[in-house]
């Protein structure tokens, strides 16, 4: 697929997201804040499904625009996670933070495994 339809389908991801999000917010009594971590989680959700539509192979200065596109999906839907969390939990945040850092440490070390296969390393 080309850029343009790829950019079409993220941008139609973001959408579907976006109604869901306004969907259960209209639809429950949480704060306006369950749009953005609905958002967030649907969204991240589909751009790490949509990153195995794009190239695999990495340039010069950086990982390719599929590992890139993956990371940032993850990234997207455990914030989305977090704050969920922080809005029907009663986790402190101290625990909130060290589930970030986790899914952050896990992300890299997959990406850096992922890469260094493809290396042959």
């Amino acid at each position: 697929m080309n850029n343009r339809t790829l950019s079409a389908v993220t941008l139609g991801a973001f959408l579907i997201a976006l109604a869901v999000g306004l969907v259960i917010y209209a639809s429950t009594d949480h704060g306006s804040m369950i749009v953005l971590w609905t958002t967030m989680l649907i969204f991240g959700m589909l751009l790490f499904a949509l990153s195995f539509m794009y190239s695999g192979e990495s340039g010069k200065f950086g990982p390719s625009e599929s590992s890139y596109r993956m990371v940032a999906g993850i990234l997207v839907a455990v914030i989305g996670l977090i704050g969920m969390l922080y809005t029907f939990t009663d986790l402190s945040v101290l625990i909130l933070v060290a589930i970030f850092i986790i899914a952050l440490a896990a992300v890299g070390i997959t990406v850096a495994l992922i890469n260094g296969k493809k290396e042959g390393h």
